[in-house]
């Protein structure tokens, strides 16, 4: 008997858990996805006298198609040590990119 009810209940969760504003996204013709906006991140930190940590990082939107399944970001990264008892620590410098596919 509790094998019965645990299989129903789970059933039971399996249908209230179901979305029902879900799209088939095998549609021919998929709603486009909305404009994407650059992001941006400016970390910073410490103490005059020890110095302070400056850190920069971003990710712009470069290519989105129709159906809003394939993205391509352009990323980019900078930080640097200023000030401080040892000086200033040579730039830190990166940039890559970043696709993404959504299921």
């Amino acid at each position: 008997m509790s094998v019965k009810v645990f299989i129903l209940f789970c059933l039971l969760n399996l249908v209230l858990a179901y979305p029902k504003d879900q799209q088939d996204p095998w549609r021919l013709n998929p709603q486009p996805q909305p404009q994407r906006q650059p992001q941006f991140n400016l970390q910073g930190g410490g103490s005059p006298k020890q110095g302070i940590d400056l850190s920069l990082d971003t990710r712009v939107p470069v290519w989105q198609s129709n159906n809003g399944r394939h993205s391509f970001d352009a990323t980019g990264q900078y930080s640097q040590h200023l000030g401080g008892p040892y000086g200033n620590s040579r730039p830190n410098w990166g940039a890559g990119g970043v696709y993404t596919y959504r299921f």
